[in-house]
C-alpha cells in the first residue's frame, strides 16, 4: 500500500512540475492568450502547487513515523582506575561496549492516525482556495491591463481615422487656397488643427506601446513586438456565483474544518502514548566471558498527561476564537459580495443607456461632418465650423471609447468579483 501511494506521489510531482510546460493554443494578441501565459509564469501559482505537493509528503511522514523505526546503535567506553583512583569500578565495570539495532513503535489508534491525517487534507483544501482566489485575483489584474491597452488601441485608431479624413481634405483645400477661393489663413488654421492631430497621435501610439508592454510584463512575457490587440470577450450573460457557491465561501469553510481538525487534534494530544521498543546485538563490560555477551531486550513505554497547568483547556479556548473570527469574517464578505454584485449591475445598466444616446450623436455628428466637407469647397462652410464639427465627432468618438471601456471594466470586475 505504501509503494502505491509512493507512485501515486510521484506522478503527481511530476505531473505539477511539467504541466506548466504545455503549449498555449490562444492567438498571442488575444485575452485568453495573456491569461494563459500569466498563469503559467506566476511564481506564486507555482508556490501554492509545490505547498499541495509538500503537504503530501508531509502526510506519508507522518504515516512513517508511526510506523516502525529502526536505528543502528553503538557506544564504546573505558574510565580508567589506578590504585583506586578514578571512577568507582562498580558503575562503570572500566570499560564497555554496545553495537546493536534497536526497533521502536509508537502506538496509536486508528481514529487518531486519521484525525492527524484529515488536518493534511485540510491543509491542501487551504491552499487551494488560496490559488482559486490568486487565479482570479491574477485574471482581473491581466484583463484590466488588457482593456485599457485595448482602450488605447481604440483611440490611436480614432485619431488615424480622423487624420485620414483631414489629410483627404487638405489636398483639396490646398488647390483651393491656391486658386484664391479659400484665405491664407483660413487653411493655416485647417493645418494647425491637422498637425495638433498628427502629434496627437504620436502620443496616443507611444501610450498604447505603454500599455502594451505593461501587459507583457505583467503576464511574464518578454518581447518587443507590438499587434493589435482583439477586443475582450465576456460572456453575453454574466451571473455571478451565489456567495455559497463562490470561492470565498468555500476558503471559508476549508478555515473552519482545519480549524475543527486541529481542536480534534488537540484532545488526542492528552490521549496516554504507548511506545513499546526492542533491541538486540553485543553488550559487555569485559569482566566475565565477553563472547557470550550476545543478546536482546525489549520494553514498553507509557506516558500519560496529569497536569499541565490547564493549556489543554487554553488552547481549545484559542481554537474557539480563531472559529468565531472566521465566522465573523464571512458574514461581512457574504454581504459585501453581494452588495458588490448590486452596485456593478446598476452601473452596467447606467453605461449601456449611455452608449445608447451616445451613438445616436454619433451618427447625427458623422452626418454634419460628411455634409460640411461637401460644402466646403464651395465656400458654403466656414472653415470654423468644419473644424468644430470635426471636434466634436471625436469627442463624441473619443467618450464612446471610454463608456465601452468603463462598460468591459465593469463586466470583469462582476466576472472576476474580488473582496478586499
Amino acid at each position: 500500500m505504501d509503494t502505491l501511494r509512493t507512485y501515486l506521489l510521484r506522478g503527481f510531482v511530476w505531473l505539477m512540475l511539467f504541466g506548466g510546460c504545455f503549449k498555449i493554443d490562444a492567438q498571442p494578441n488575444t485575452l485568453s492568450y495573456f491569461l494563459a501565459a500569466a498563469r503559467a509564469n506566476s511564481p506564486l501559482l507555482n508556490d501554492y502547487n509545490n505547498q499541495v505537493i509538500s503537504n503530501r509528503i508531509d502526510s506519508l511522514k507522518l504515516r512513517a513515523t508511526y510506523g516502525f523505526i529502526v536505528t543502528g546503535e553503538g557506544s564504546a567506553g573505558y574510565s580508567p582506575n589506578s590504585k583506586g583512583w578514578g571512577y568507582d569500578s562498580a558503575l562503570t565495570n572500566g570499560q564497555s561496549l554496545f553495537a546493536g539495532v534497536r526497533v521502536a513503535k509508537e502506538f496509536i489508534s486508528r481514529n487518531n492516525l486519521n484525525t492527524r491525517l484529515a488536518g493534511f487534507n485540510a491543509s491542501i483544501a487551504q491552499v487551494l482556495a488560496q490559488k482559486n482566489i490568486s487565479i482570479q485575483t491574477l485574471n482581473k489584474q491581466i484583463t484590466d491591463q488588457y482593456i485599457a491597452t485595448y482602450a488605447s488601441q481604440q483611440q490611436y485608431n480614432l485619431n488615424k481615422e480622423i487624420i485620414h479624413l483631414l489629410d483627404q481634405e487638405d489636398v483639396v483645400l490646398k488647390k483651393l487656397t491656391q486658386a484664391a477661393v479659400f484665405k491664407q489663413t483660413d487653411y493655416l488654421t485647417f493645418k494647425v488643427t491637422l498637425q495638433q492631430n498628427e502629434l496627437m497621435l504620436e502620443q496616443q501610439k507611444a501610450d498604447w506601446q505603454n500599455n502594451y508592454s505593461l501587459l507583457k510584463y505583467l503576464s511574464g512575457i518578454v518581447d518587443n513586438t507590438f499587434e493589435p490587440v482583439e477586443e475582450p470577450q465576456f460572456k453575453e450573460t454574466l451571473n455571478p456565483l451565489s456567495f455559497d457557491e463562490s470561492m470565498y465561501a468555500k476558503a471559508f469553510k476549508a478555515d473552519s474544518l482545519k480549524l475543527a481538525n486541529d481542536a480534534q487534534i488537540i484532545q488526542y494530544d492528552y490521549h496516554p502514548k504507548i511506545t513499546a521498543f526492542s533491541d538486540s546485538g553485543y553488550q559487555s563490560s569485559f569482566t566475565l566471558t565477553p563472547y557470550k555477551n550476545f543478546g536482546m531486550s525489549v520494553g514498553v513505554g507509557v506516558t500519560i498527561p496529569i497536569y499541565d497547568g490547564h493549556q489543554k483547556k487554553m488552547l481549545l479556548q484559542q481554537n474557539q476564537l480563531l472559529l468565531q473570527t472566521r465566522q465573523q469574517y464571512l458574514e461581512q464578505t457574504q454581504r459585501q459580495y453581494r452588495q458588490q454584485i448590486l452596485q456593478v449591475k446598476n452601473q452596467m445598466e447606467q453605461y449601456d443607456n449611455m452608449i445608447n444616446t451616445a451613438n445616436q450623436q454619433i451618427t447625427y455628428a458623422k452626418t454634419l461632418v460628411e455634409a460640411n466637407a461637401k460644402q466646403l469647397p464651395t465656400g458654403d462652410v466656414r472653415m470654423v465650423d468644419f473644424i468644430l464639427s470635426i471636434n466634436n465627432l471625436l469627442g463624441l468618438k473619443g467618450n464612446m471609447i471610454r463608456y465601452n471601456t468603463t462598460l468591459l471594466n465593469l463586466k470583469n470586475q462582476l466576472q472576476y468579483l474580488i473582496i478586499p
